[in-house]
């Protein structure tokens, strides 16, 4: 018996499913893991995780602490345990996706920098007095370890001529970024936003990156459309990759007839921006062989799927909808419904 299109379309939904949810959970473990897609206290937080065996994890009889008793407790911590010199700060600071991240900058004379250690990720609730000690040593010692760069060289990051090979873009829901717009350059792009950032030298910071804002611009005397030429130019320089879904997952789950591609650049992080490129988009269209639709996994890279059965639309938001959920944290989400790249038009539809 035949399968029209249409049955075929509700079981392969159901399939992917099930290969996507796999994929998500699959590179969410590797971002755990991987310390480019971690902020650049990866290393720190696998020092402290260190202190929590699972012995002491299982303790009984422990006070739990809320989140706003961890971060008095951590900040009463540092205030005991910084020098005279130092002045620090606790901060609360909008990323992307309106995600509010806390943390502590310090200050000290004679420095312009002010590192800041966001401290969200160490959260738990049987966390004692002894191990907030322990992690406002350990706070402290990654600000003074930031400090000992001389001011002159975190001035090369508000020179533009210094950076302007360093500037790349990346794609951002526009809907949940109202508030963090009002403070950067960005480009409308379909229903996102175009933002922009800068790579930090290794020499300065290891795997950091930072949001050009308005002020960069102001300084840079540029405008929006020649930091999107910039930062376009850069991303080519970069380069992308286009994977089979099966040739990425081998033998870890079956995929028969799953033909799917994911979407990134040759340096993962904020992958998605590549799509942006015009070029891009045909160069996947020769290799796939026509049309594809565009499944946003995250702001990190996008699932490719040949249009070479009639799809519902709304199956596929709703697939979409459905790995958002669960397997993507609430910061690199993208898109919480399906896009249409039209190969004769050249026209991307949603």
């Amino acid at each position: 018996m035949e399968t029209q299109a249409g049955d075929r379309s509700v079981a392969d939904g159901k399939y992917f499913i099930k290969i996507l949810v796999f994929y998500a959970e699959k590179c969410l473990a590797d971002q755990k893991k991987s310390s480019t897609l971690n902020n650049r206290y990866n290393t720190f937080r696998c020092q402290f995780d260190t202190k929590f065996p699972e012995e002491t994890i299982l303790r009984k009889e422990r006070k739990y602490m809320t989140y706003e008793e961890f971060l008095s407790g951590l900040e009463k911590a540092i205030f005991v345990q910084r020098r005279e010199e130092e002045t620090i700060k606790r901060v609360q600071v909008l990323k992307n996706n309106g995600v509010q991240l806390d943390g502590f900058s310090c200050v000290m004379e004679g420095h312009r920098e002010q590192p800041t250690v966001y401290v969200n990720h160490y959260f738990r609730e049987d966390v004692t007095k002894e191990d907030l000690c322990t992690l406002a040593a350990m706070v402290l010692k990654i600000q003074r370890d930031s400090m000992l760069h001389q001011t002159g060289d975190f001035e090369m990051l508000l020179d533009y001529e210094k950076m302007k090979k360093r500037i790349y873009c990346r794609l951002i829901s526009r809907n949940k970024n109202e508030d963090l717009l009002k403070t950067v350059p960005w480009i409308p792009w379909m229903d996102l936003a175009i933002v922009f950032y800068m790579e930090i030298p290794g020499k300065l910071i290891k795997n950091a990156t930072a949001l050009i804002r308005t002020a960069h611009m102001e300084r840079w005397k540029i405008t929006e459309d020649q930091l999107f030429e910039r930062a376009k130019k850069n991303l080519q320089r970069r380069g992308f990759r286009m994977v089979a879904m099966t040739e990425f997952l081998g033998d870890q789950v079956e995929c028969p007839d799953a033909e799917m591609y994911i979407l990134n650049t040759k340096k993962p992080e904020f992958g998605a921006a590549v799509f942006v490129d015009s070029q891009v988009r045909r160069i996947c269209a020769r290799q796939i062989g026509g049309s594809y639709y565009i499944l946003p996994s995250s702001i990190h890279e996008l699932i490719l799927l040949p249009d070479k059965v009639d799809y519902e639309r709304k199956e596929l938001d709703e697939l979409v909808r459905q790995v958002n959920s669960q397997c993507v944290e609430a910061e690199d989400f993208l898109s919480d419904h399906a896009y249409y790249y039209n190969a004769q038009k050249d026209r991307i539809e949603f």
